[in-house]
């Protein structure tokens, strides 16, 4: 694979279309500074979690480019080449969670009962008696 801060002319070269083909470098190096982001943001406990998506679109256009050329009668006329032209596009996005909770507990001894249509929560009722029934 072609590094990216290599600098060479791809201009005149076939590039096969894959992963590692030098046209996707952008897209890789974009990916990787997320992971650093996201990995240093984790690590440090800024976040809990953090959740990367790489979505990338493929898609290829007609254009066309014209050239200068001369016709039979040496007059200079414009020659158009049609082709199909890649169109890839990528988009990197990183979430980063940090959750915030409260809690909090009730409980009681008392028991829950279904009365009159709804449920609520009762004291307990106790066989002895007291004093103070």
């Amino acid at each position: 694979m072609i590094k990216i801060d290599e600098k060479v002319d791809l201009s005149r070269k076939a590039l096969e279309i894959d992963i590692e083909s030098p046209i996707f470098n952008s897209m890789i190096h974009d990916l990787n500074l997320e992971i650093k982001r996201a990995i240093e943001k984790v690590y440090d406990k800024e976040f809990e979690v953090g959740e990367i998506s790489l979505k990338l679109k493929l898609s290829i256009k007609d254009d066309y480019k014209e050239y200068p050329k001369e016709n039979e009668f040496g007059e200079l006329i414009n020659e158009t080449y049609k082709y199909r032209k890649p169109y890839f596009e990528h988009q990197v996005s990183t979430t980063l969670k940090k959750q915030y909770k409260q809690e909090g507990v009730y409980t009681e001894e008392k028991e829950v009962k279904f009365e009159d249509g709804q449920y609520i929560v009762a004291p307990i009722m106790d066989p002895q008696i007291s004093l103070f029934d």
